[in-house]
Formats: structure tokens, C-alpha cells, sequence
């Protein structure tokens, strides 16, 4: 109940920062594109973050006090995924560490003695995690609408061209688009006899899921997946 009053909680903070975030012109700019930021500017992400209405971090971390909630990352090196737990003061690095983007951003964040990049790309939907971890009821929060899959596009064959001489990196590139579309046909199955799952997803494809992004796409996606997660906590309850 912390995590989820904490949460709920913060839910108009993220999205006025986002908003203040996107519209500004300094978070995604293309003539960016190959500097050492890159095109999103994850340095302007965290200053805004932390000026901006920060968060409570003694109540974060209070939050989640003997909780298992972990951040993905993928390693550099092999293209694996690590779980990361928040612990003082290095939640937000995590966070940065997991949104950070070959080709796109800076590329990559070390954690402690690993240099890791967005954890999208090797877990992107962790359901197999959270079944390792002996979870039986799981809720599965999306970002596209439930069975929908996707294609190799040409970031991750670019990416894997440029990573050709990493076989673990480039090959996560090559079949990553395979890994989650298997996960999200798992997911229809909505249980395994031994675990049940669902989906909390949008009916709609996102307007801000892409390079362009303004502050209405935000309030957009936000309302419609705030009246979803209602609409499923109704069914759930």
C-alpha cells in the first residue's frame, strides 16, 4: 500500500514534468543528433528532475522498503538484462541508465562496475522475471495495445551494423523484436496453471510513442491510460 499511495501520489508530478520536459525544445532536438548527448538529452531530462518540483526521494525509498522492485538495464557487453534495485541515492541514475539509447542518446551509464543501456531492448516486458521470482498474480502494464507486435525497424539494424563485432550486442538487436513479440503472445494466454496474469494496456496506439513529442500527446496518453487502469481496477476488484 506505501508504493501504491506513494505512486499515486506523485502521478501529476511526472506528467507536469514531462510536459515541461517536452515542451521546451531542449530534451529532443535533431540538430543534437550527434553530439555527445545525442538527440534526447538525458542531462537536460535529470536537471529538470531534480529542479523541477523534485521528488521526495526519503518517501521513495520508504516506499519501497522490503519490496522487490527493479529497474531493467541491458549489458553492454553481452546484451543480457540486469535487475537493478534502487538503493540511496542512486534511483534516479538507474532510471537514467535504463532510458539511455544507443544511437539516440549518450549510450550508455555505468552501475557500479558495469556499463549498462535501456533495459527496453533485452526485457522489455519481464514476465518471465517476475514467474522466476514465484509471483502468481502479475498485472502487466503496457505501452501498446494488448497483441500488438512489432518489426525490426532501422535503429535496430543500425544498431546491430554497429555493434557487428559484439556478437552478444548485435544479436540483441537482430532478435529482440522476436523476444518481445513471443512475450506479448504469452501474455494473451492470461495464465500458465501454476500463475494467472493480465494486461493493463491502451486500446489505441500511444501519440507520444515516437521522436517527436509534444507536452498534448503527454495529457493525452495520460488521461486515456488513467480511464484504462480504472476501467481495469473495476474488473479486477
Amino acid at each position: 500500500m506505501a508504493l501504491t499511495s506513494f505512486l499515486s501520489g506523485q502521478r501529476k508530478h511526472f506528467i507536469d514534468v514531462a510536459s515541461e520536459l517536452v515542451g521546451d525544445g531542449k530534451f529532443i532536438r535533431l540538430q543534437s543528433a550527434f553530439s555527445e548527448e545525442g538527440l534526447m538529452n538525458l542531462a537536460h531530462l535529470s536537471q529538470i528532475v531534480r529542479s523541477t518540483n523534485p521528488i521526495d526521494w526519503d518517501a521513495a525509498y520508504a516506499a519501497i522498503e522490503g519490496k522487490s522492485l527493479y529497474i531493467v538495464a541491458a549489458d553492454c557487453e553481452t546484451g543480457e538484462p540486469h535487475y537493478l534495485h534502487p538503493e540511496q541515492g542512486n534511483w534516479m541514475r538507474l532510471v537514467i541508465a535504463s532510458c539511455t539509447l544507443p544511437l539516440v542518446t549518450r549510450g550508455r551509464v555505468k552501475v557500479g562496475n558495469r556499463w549498462v543501456f535501456d533495459g527496453g531492448y533485452a526485457d522489455s516486458i519481464p514476465l518471465e522475471k517476475a514467474l522466476s521470482d514465484g509471483n502468481e498474480r502479475i498485472a502487466v502494464v503496457r505501452t501498446r495495445p494488448s497483441g500488438v507486435q512489432v518489426e525490426q525497424d532501422t535503429l535496430d539494424w543500425l544498431a546491430s551494423y554497429w555493434f557487428r563485432e559484439n556478437q552478444g550486442m548485435a544479436r540483441l538487436f537482430e532478435v529482440g523484436h522476436e523476444r518481445y513479440n513471443k512475450v506479448v503472445d504469452r501474455l494473451l494466454e492470461e495464465g500458465d496453471g501454476a500463475a494467472t496474469w493480465s494486461e493493463i494496456a491502451p486500446l489505441i496506439p500511444l501519440e507520444s510513442d515516437g521522436y517527436r513529442v509534444s507536452a498534448e500527446n503527454l495529457r493525452a496518453d495520460y488521461r486515456h491510460g488513467l480511464e484504462v487502469a480504472l476501467d481495469w481496477l473495476v474488473a479486477h476488484s
